[in-house]
């Protein structure tokens, strides 16, 4: 599925820099003070262009929201897919461990983001939210293909491969849901350590020899 943003322009070398830069500085400030609080002048303001160029890249306030939350779901979903095609001679349970590592990163590098993302995807319309599910549907596919794999090689135990991979999926996202409180009883390392471990569990794993991965 595909969302047009409308601009003036047919520079798309300009076009794809200047919208870079609206959707950094945009997302600072919608960040702060709410999508339903933020209007187009101030998106402006933030962004130290003119109403009127802003509008030269974007339709409308929609539009520099999809692509604040389209840009990093599709970086979220490219990094782990790169990552894991990487791994295709690595053991099975190292390759789970090392993406869901890599996973963990990410999130530990973007927690505002991914915050951004859960607050504001609701006030996309519905075709723009069903493309931003397709990038979370591309990571959900990563994890499920390496929990078959682990099941046909024996090395796992699950009956239901998409409900694992959505509970892995959500135990990554709570270090930035939740970092509040998780970050007062946890370092990055003893966190993924500890959930890394409960994921070995889960799957019905060994969870020796794992210091390494």
């Amino acid at each position: 599925m595909a969302i047009t943003i409308r601009t003036f322009s047919n520079d798309e070398a300009l076009v794809k820099e200047r919208r870079k830069h609206i959707v950094q500085c945009s997302m600072k400030i919608l960040a702060k003070k709410g999508y339903d609080r933020t209007n187009m002048r101030e998106l402006a303001q933030a962004c130290d262009i003119s109403a009127g160029s802003l509008y030269y890249y974007f339709g409308s306030k929609e539009e520099i929201l999809y692509s604040i939350i389209n840009t990093a779901t599709s970086e979220q979903a490219d990094c782990i897919e790169r990552f894991a095609s990487g791994l295709r001679r690595t053991n099975i349970k190292a390759a789970l461990l090392r993406t869901v590592r890599v996973f963990f990163q990410w999130h530990d590098d973007n927690q505002d983001i991914t915050l951004f993302i859960y607050q504001e995807t609701k006030n996309l319309s519905r075709d723009a939210r069903e493309h931003i599910f397709e990038s979370e549907a591309r990571i959900l596919a990563v994890f499920e293909n390496l929990l078959t794999k682990g099941i046909e090689s024996g090395d796992f135990t699950i009956k239901d491969t998409k409900l694992v991979a959505h509970n892995i999926i959500m135990l990554v996202h709570a270090w930035a849901l939740r970092r509040w409180y998780l970050r007062k009883h946890f370092t990055f390392e003893t966190y993924v350590r500890e959930q890394s471990d409960n994921i070995l569990k889960m799957i019905g794993a060994d969870t020796t020899d794992t210091l390494d991965l």
